[in-house]
């Protein structure tokens, strides 16, 4: 049954979580994804141990149905005699998971135990053995037995001890010794063996939808040696495993070593050499590893090939659909994510072109107010010193007679906006320069009647000429900060010039 299209807005917050986490072990697409993370109750630990160890039966699924199942029909008798002869019915045939098995540890290796506590327990050793040969002789007349009543003939053998005298490895050391001892024994050779242990070697062929082709070999068996030469490291099957159009990932185990021979033991190795072909059923799941093919025995190259061949080319198929719609899934996830990532920049440009847009404008403001706030400062300060050069005139004493005793005559040039050019009066000696100063500032409001005596003086007004007299031959400036009176700095008589001070020589 499809499954329908699941809007990933619609789940919730802890449920994306749950399958942002899961896709990132896994790279499962997200429509498979979801359905397994369902059927996992959204655990994550839990698909994503179905994904990588297959998916079991569902207990829960399991007992929902059955209380809704019909009432079972009557019995059918049938014996042995009855089940050998007819033949018992058929049933569908169930897929041969290729099961994920991680090497034991080192520190869980099951010790001997003491000789008193092995002969106190030896009785209870033998009633054991007796049991479980009896069990299995009792399934293998009955195979028609559910697989619950079955003994499970791989538990046991799980920790077999290692009784050949190699020394136990790491999968990938071990993976790395058998090639340098293939090599030793048999010269060079092109396959390409995967450096690594099984497990890695079926998590690559599931992740990279490939074929996962292993050989396990027994050198204690006759027909191991005649195998690897004749068979194995032929020209043509040499070829066609190094081709990578095949897409074959070649795992190969020495059944000595503690991985090659549980490895063994899952797949119900019987007969050496055994070569088995495993990758993914999408008639199953999109995440089941099943073995798809079994070559026992030792048999001629070309057989050998036929058989590989034509199981790869088989299923191959499938896995070409389920390729070509996982690379269409991945295109379509890359150029979503190069399209979020292009209207990411795009959104920062305008954020970027917004905020310095926005700075213009707060500058631009700034300046407007600043010179706003400048005009009406020197509008202020003009009326403020228009106001203390009126008060300034009226406080101007009246030009003193000739036959004033101790008069100073000084001739004035005064600037060129003002009508009179130049300018003679007579002041008294010990009158302050600043009267003088303020003669030329205040000239153009004396002959005004209109100027009032009764114009206040500016509070906190300081006022600064913004000119200087000055002598030109020999030059001499007579600035009012340096005080004095008028006799005392010009004498009796003199002629002056104004000199308007720039800006930038008060800064000086």
């Amino acid at each position: 049954m499809a499954t329908p299209d699941i809007d990933i807005s619609q789940l919730s917050e802890s449920q994306q979580l749950a399958l942002q986490q899961y896709t990132s072990v896994t790279d499962q697409d997200v429509k498979a994804a979801i359905p397994l993370l369902q059927r996992s109750q959204w655990n994550v630990e839990i698909a994503i141990a179905k994904f990588f160890d297959g998916e079991g039966p569902d207990l829960v699924a399991e007992a929902l149905a059955a209380q809704s199942v019909p009432p079972p029909r009557a019995a059918r008798q049938e014996n042995l005699q009855h089940s050998l002869l007819h033949g018992h019915t058929s049933r569908p045939r169930q897929s041969d998971s290729a099961p994920r098995i991680v090497p034991q540890a080192d520190d869980e290796v099951v010790r001997r135990p003491p000789f008193l506590l092995a002969l106190l327990f030896a009785p209870f050793n033998m009633l054991y053995k007796l049991f479980s040969t009896s069990f299995g002789l009792f399934s293998f007349l009955f195979p028609f037995l559910p697989r619950a009543l079955r003994p499970d003939t791989t538990a046991g053998t799980a920790r077999r001890a290692n009784t050949a005298g190699r020394r136990s490895l790491k999968p990938r050391d071990a993976s790395a010794r058998l090639k340098r001892e293939f090599e030793e024994e048999y010269g060079s050779n092109t396959l390409p063996f995967f450096e690594g242990g099984y497990a890695q070697a079926l998590d690559l062929a599931k992740k990279d939808l490939k074929f996962l082709l292993i050989i396990l070999l027994s050198p204690e068996h006759d027909d191991a040696s005649s195998f690897i030469r004749d068979t194995l490291l032929s020209a043509e099957v040499q070829t066609f495993i190094s081709d990578p159009s095949t897409n074959i990932i070649l795992w190969t185990g020495d059944v000595r070593d503690s991985e090659a021979y549980q490895v063994s033991s899952a797949l119900h190795c019987n007969k050496f050499p055994f070569t088995a072909v495993v990758a993914n059923d999408p008639a199953v799941s999109s995440t089941n590893m099943s073995v798809i093919a079994r070559v026992t025995g030792p048999m001629d190259a070309s057989t050998y090939l036929a058989k590989i061949r034509n199981t790869i080319s088989t299923h191959g198929e499938q896995l070409a659909r389920v390729r070509a719609s996982r690379n269409e899934q991945n295109f379509e996830r890359t150029l979503r994510q190069e399209q979020d990532s292009a209207y990411e920049r795009s959104l920062a440009q305008d954020r970027e072109r917004a905020r310095v847009k926005k700075e213009a404008e707060a500058a631009a403001a700034e300046e407007e107010r600043r010179e706003k706030a400048e005009a009406e400062a020197a509008e202020t300060l003009a009326k403020v010193k228009l106001q203390w050069r009126k008060w300034r005139a009226s406080r101007i004493e009246p030009e003193p007679s000739a036959d004033t005793k101790d008069v100073v005559r000084i001739a004035i040039k005064m600037p060129e906006h003002l009508e009179a050019a130049r300018v003679t009066r007579r002041f008294k000696g010990q009158d302050d320069i600043e009267k003088l100063y303020a003669f030329v500032e205040c000239y153009e409001f004396l002959s005004d009647e209109s100027v009032s005596t009764e114009v206040s003086k500016p509070e906190g007004y300081k006022h600064e000429f913004d000119f200087r007299l000055v002598q030109t031959l020999p030059r001499v400036v007579y600035e009012v900060a340096e005080g004095g009176t008028i006799g005392e700095r010009v004498g009796r008589s003199g002629n002056l010039i104004v000199e308007r001070i720039k800006p930038d020589e008060d800064e000086e």
